[in-house]
C-alpha cells in the first residue's frame, strides 16, 4: 500500500506545487521511503528481499511518468485559451 503514496503523490505534486525543484526532491523522498519500506517489508509478505527490490526499481520510472503527467496537467490548465469566433 506504500507503493502507492508517491504514484499519488507525484501526480499531486506535478500539478500543484510550481517550484519544480521542490517538487522533484519531495517525489525522489517519497519514492525512497516507498521503496526502502517495500524491501524491508518483503519478507512478512512471504516474498524475497530480491522481489521487494525488483517492486521498487519498477516503482521508479512508474512514479516519474505520474510526475509528468502532474506537470502536463498543470501546464495544460494554464495555458492561454484562445476564443474561436465564426
Amino acid at each position: 500500500m506504500i507503493a502507492v503514496l508517491p504514484l499519488i503523490g507525484g501526480l499531486l505534486l506535478g500539478r500543484f506545487v510550481a517550484n519544480r525543484r521542490g517538487a522533484i526532491a519531495a517525489q525522489a523522498a517519497l519514492v525512497a521511503l516507498a521503496a526502502a519500506v517495500l524491501i524491508a517489508t518483503a519478507p512478512s509478505h512471504d516474498t524475497s528481499y530480491g522481489e521487494g527490490v525488483l517492486l521498487a526499481v519498477i516503482l521508479v520510472p512508474v512514479s516519474v511518468a505520474t510526475f509528468a503527467l502532474g506537470a502536463l496537467w498543470q501546464r495544460r490548465n494554464h495555458a492561454p485559451q484562445t476564443v474561436r469566433t465564426s
